[in-house]
């Protein structure tokens, strides 16, 4: 067995990644273990969203939004590449609850929750042809006007992988595709450590440590039983969120819209996103394994009644469109009749005699505060149960404070910053306007590595799809810096033609395979088998369409 390491951490998704950088920081040794990519699960699958939790105000939950606004002015300041402000509208038609002057006081309530720091304060506009002018789009039949606000868009897969990025460099041992087989324990049944199996070459491991935290997100319940750790309910209500994802010109939006669906009176969204236009989420209780989770029929089809109760003229049908994404919320499991959508999004965490910490529920905005709280529970426990452990400088972690890689070195942690970076990619290293804007807005100044690659070897500023801003130089990136390891980590979430390109990234899969394969080493047999799985990540997209 290995050297004695402070923390497991089970699960790399925003949870797990925020808690092993959080425990690093804090001077402990931490390795962390992911069974998929990082992020495959839940945290690469929501609305792409860190926010204040709006809708959370209708059920009281005043110390939930306060601490969502708080940390989405947090994240906006140590990564302001990946969380940036955007407008969102909220249509308010003749005979809708909350009406119009309702929701303007509500609006009033979430900037003062925020401290009125929000990006912007939220602007009323009344009648049809003011909210028309926003939003062309939208019907106005009804119609007596629009609230805007401001929230932040993010890209939620690289938010994990920039936290597991940073806690790597600090000392943290992270693996992916390193699946947990079993808790080692000694005689008493105290855990002592865990037992590790590389998924991809089979490679099997003991690591010794003080604590772990299972920070599995929906897989949580299916552990606890494999692991076989005395319970006396299921822990969580795992709900399943579906998004669509269209052509920007069948809905072509500025801004992005709160809905209430008039088909059940769910709150949803429409965003505009990557060039494409986002439709979700559905909220549906789901009761099958957490490794097949997928987008059906009636899914599409509720999506797409909703959004054309607000845009009767788009006519938008599952025909429509180019991708999906479906992932299950984390719920944790509360009382009896209780529905999907009114279920509570705060976490809860359980720290057991044994030396297993169980964090589970919560959201993407909050996963910092989440981290933080479950490592400053594993040290009163270490502190109480293992003499052995140095306690000492323990108390602070500086994650509110410290910039993930992508911000690391910014002039101010602005969006101005961040543009600069862009405009030094076009002066600097000639790159277009687009391309620079999205390497700016993806890597941060991890993309001056990008534009210097691209002066070296100009073939690597051609782009995958004509139609989109990704190029040649980010699939070697992601394969040698990001921690990419298969086809799919790189086509789902370092570069995701998956989700954004009309074909899905199928005409560049082979070539892809190709560069991954000379960096990499891998044989004929295993690109093959790589170019099924991403197939098969195609198809499952696609599924609803059966």
């Amino acid at each position: 067995m290995s050297d004695l390491l402070d923390l497991v951490v089970i699960g790399g998704g925003i949870t797990g990644a925020g808690i092993a950088r959080d425990a690093v920081l804090r001077g402990m040794k931490v390795a962390l273990f992911e069974k998929g990519d990082y992020g495959s699960g839940t945290s690469s699958k929501s609305s792409k969203l860190v926010h204040g939790g709006l809708r959370y105000l209708e059920h009281g939950e005043i110390a939930l939004v306060f601490e969502s606004v708080s940390e989405r002015r947090v994240q906006t300041r140590v990564a302001p590449h990946l969380v940036r402000p955007m407008p969102f509208l909220v249509p308010i038609f003749e005979g809708m609850r909350p009406g119009l002057e309702l929701m303007n006081l509500g609006l009033w309530i979430y900037d003062s929750l925020a401290l009125f720091r929000a990006p912007r304060m939220h602007k009323t506009f009344r009648g049809a042809r003011a909210a028309s002018r926003l939003e062309p789009c939208l019907k106005t039949d009804g119609l007596r006007g629009v609230i805007e606000y401001y929230d932040c868009a993010t890209d939620d897969a690289r938010l994990v992988l920039e936290n597991v990025l940073d806690a790597q460099a600090l000392g943290a041992d992270c693996r992916n595709y390193t699946e947990v087989t079993r808790l080692v324990r000694d005689d008493d049944g105290r855990v002592r450590g865990v037992a590790v199996r590389d998924v991809l070459t089979g490679a099997r491991e003991e690591l010794r440590a003080r604590a772990v935290v299972l920070a599995a997100g929906a897989w949580t319940d299916e552990l606890i039983r494999r692991f076989e750790v005395p319970r006396q309910r299921e822990l969580l209500r795992r709900t399943k969120g579906v998004h669509l994802v269209i052509p920007h010109e069948r809905l072509p939006l500025a801004r992005a819209i709160t809905l209430i669906s008039p088909v059940d009176g769910r709150v949803m969204f429409a965003i505009p996103w990557r060039g494409r236009t986002v439709l979700g989420t559905t909220d549906t209780d789901f009761d099958g394994t957490a490794d097949e989770v997928h987008a059906e029929a009636e899914d599409a089809r509720y999506l797409c009644a909703s959004i054309n109760g607000y845009f009767p003229a788009a006519g938008i049908t599952p025909a429509d469109v180019i991708a999906t994404w479906a992932g299950l919320r984390p719920l944790i499991r509360s009382g009896d009749g209780e529905s999907a959508s009114d279920t509570s999004r705060e976490h809860e965490i359980f720290t057991r005699d044994d030396g297993l910490v169980i964090i589970a529920g919560g959201k993407l905005t909050t996963y910092r505060r989440m981290a933080k709280e479950a490592v400053r529970k594993t040290i009163r426990w270490l502190r109480e149960h293992d003499p052995e452990f140095d306690a000492a400088g323990r108390e602070r972690s500086g994650t509110k404070d410290r910039p993930l890689p992508g911000a690391a070195g910014l002039d101010a942690p602005t969006l101005e910053a961040v543009a600069a970076v862009g405009r030094e990619l076009v002066d600097v290293h000639g790159l277009d306007a687009d391309t620079a804007t999205h390497l700016c807005g993806v890597y941060g100044v991890r993309a001056r590595e990008l534009g210097a690659a691209i002066t070296a070897d100009r073939a690597l500023g051609e782009r995958l799809d004509p139609e989109l801003p990704y190029v040649w130089a980010e699939i070697d990136f992601a394969a040698r810096l990001d921690r990419a390891r298969t086809v799919d980590d790189v086509l789902a979430r370092r570069v995701p033609l998956l989700l954004v390109s009309r074909d899905q990234g199928t005409a560049v899969a082979e070539r892809v395979a190709a560069r991954l394969a000379a960096i990499h080493g891998w044989s004929a047999d295993e690109v093959a088998r790589q170019l099924a799985s991403y197939r098969q990540a195609v198809a499952d997209s696609r599924r609803f369409r059966s």
